[in-house]
């Protein structure tokens, strides 16, 4: 991994985030030849399961599993992310130095408050990056954020097929047996029930189903996306089964 500007940053609030809400569009977008990165907020040292230990040894194997150019941490304390203004500006010095051009982050309507306040984080700290004024650092404002869900589901502005690369994007979640393999012995979790990673199947297959693909991952953006033609005749159909189930036509 290197410490070059990247394409796609993905905000996530713990360790594993990333992976089981948006793993899909960094997999894609690495092995289109894209600089893809994530930074997890907190090292998850408040979590049930596992050890901070483990858990960074868990996001460097997912890391590789992702293709990802580089992952960064900024040890920001788990269960009171953004209780601080130091925050907010600690990840806006981050995407000055990173430069994305799309930046992934969490639905600001979760069950997780961390989750929560991750997504209201990213959309703050990205405006906050462009004002010359603010912070350190050289000015930057990521193109555009778009939210994906950790636990609550929404209407989605757009779904993207991840049907091709959905094995390598459960490995990468599964990556963290600290979290979805836990043994009798320890302490139960709700995402530590194997049915978990069931929702995480049948919730893609309910997405793709919405867009005729077998997998989907849904995204959330604010205002609408500038399109130069229609979508189905930009490339963006092409591939897919004209006879597949779609929930909308």
């Amino acid at each position: 991994m290197t410490s070059a500007t990247v394409d796609l940053l993905a905000v996530a609030a713990h360790p594993d985030d990333a992976e089981i809400g948006c793993g899909g569009a960094l997999v894609l977008a690495a092995s289109a030849g894209l600089s893809v990165a994530v930074v997890d907020l907190t090292r998850g040292e408040r979590s049930t399961s596992g050890t901070v230990e483990q858990r960074d040894e868990e996001r460097a194997r997912a890391a590789e599993v992702l293709g990802l150019t580089r992952r960064v941490t900024l040890d920001l304390p788990d269960t009171s992310l953004g209780a601080d203004p130091s925050h907010r500006e600690e990840l806006a010095a981050l995407l000055r130095e990173l430069r994305p051009r799309i930046v992934l982050a969490p639905h600001t309507d979760d069950r997780h408050p961390d989750h929560v306040a991750a997504g209201r984080l990213a959309r703050e700290a990205a405006f906050v990056a462009g004002v010359a004024r603010v912070g350190r650092g050289e000015p930057h404002r990521p193109r555009r954020v778009y939210h994906y869900p950790l636990h609550h589901p929404f209407e989605p502005s757009f779904v993207l097929d991840v049907s091709a690369v959905w094995d390598r994007r459960m490995q990468a979640v599964r990556a963290y047996t600290s979290q979805f393999a836990v043994r009798p012995e320890q302490r139960r979790t709700a995402i530590g029930d194997p049915r978990f990673l069931d929702v995480l199947e049948a919730r893609a297959a309910h997405y793709g189903a919405m867009v005729g693909a077998e997998r989907g991952e849904p995204y959330l953006c604010h205002g609408p996306l500038r399109m130069t033609a229609l979508p189905e005749l930009a490339g963006s159909g092409q591939g897919s089964d004209p006879l597949a189930y779609r929930a909308y036509l």
